[in-house]
């Protein structure tokens, strides 16, 4: 393989590996974008999360309130009931329900406050966590923004790279591409590698003395006989 055509051959490697890489680099926005969506829709959940276990502690707090006001309201119509009865057996009974009453509120005095700490708690971390995660949030948001950029870029280098792709390929002959391509159809790039003592520069497997005397000739495109990459050797 003469200098002209290993120089050619290595300029259309260059520029196929350079298509290769942007149209790899496009092909992954669309995973980027999914995963930095998702990352987004995870905080707002935690957010939500966090708010939704507010309210529930507030409609805790409200149900305990509710229920206290109905027993304090028992405890004032068993008093009342108390003057109007004559016997001291009904009197006695109402007394036991008021006692009742009177634990059951204490009990859920308790309760109350127990909820209204845990409430303030929640708020407070939840304040805290929202400042966190709003700030994930507008960082992804931005990383976003910069894939559509990206985006853009790649459209416009890959362009770019197949036009000089299709210039390195119209500088080559016919059979010599059509080699080109074959290797090129099987085998992970680089498919154009060097030859250093006696061993192919891409699988890295020592050839043949034929293959190393065809080579030397000079004189049609020579592949290795271990990966069938095309070689060359060092001018």
């Amino acid at each position: 393989m003469g200098a002209a055509i290993q120089s050619s051959l290595l300029i259309l490697q260059d520029r196929d590996m350079r298509v290769q890489r942007i149209e790899a680099d496009l092909a992954r926005l669309p995973s980027e974008r999914e995963q930095t969506r998702k990352k987004i829709s995870n905080y707002e959940a935690s957010i939500e999360e966090g708010r939704q276990r507010i309210k529930e502690l507030e409609v805790q707090s409200k149900a305990v309130e509710t229920e206290m006001g109905e027993v304090e309201g028992q405890v004032l119509k068993y008093k009342n009931q108390q003057l109007q009865v004559k016997k001291n057996e009904e009197y006695q009974a109402l007394t036991h329900e008021i006692e009742n009453a009177q634990n059951k509120i204490s009990e859920l005095e308790e309760k109350e406050l127990e909820l209204l700490y845990e409430l303030d708690d929640a708020r407070k971390s939840q304040k805290a966590e929202e400042l966190d995660l709003d700030e994930k949030i507008k960082a992804e948001k931005s990383f976003l923004g910069r894939l559509d950029e990206k985006e853009e870029n790649l459209k416009q280098q890959i362009e770019e790279a197949r036009a000089d792709f299709a210039e390195a390929e119209s500088g080559l002959e016919r059979p010599m591409l059509s080699k080109y391509k074959q290797v090129a159809r099987g085998i992970k790039y680089p498919i154009i590698v060097l030859l250093r003592d006696q061993k192919c520069g891409g699988c890295h497997m020592r050839v043949s003395a034929a293959v190393e005397f065809e080579l030397k000739k000079g004189e049609e495109i020579t592949t290795c006989d271990n990966c069938g990459r095309i070689l060359y050797l060092q001018d």
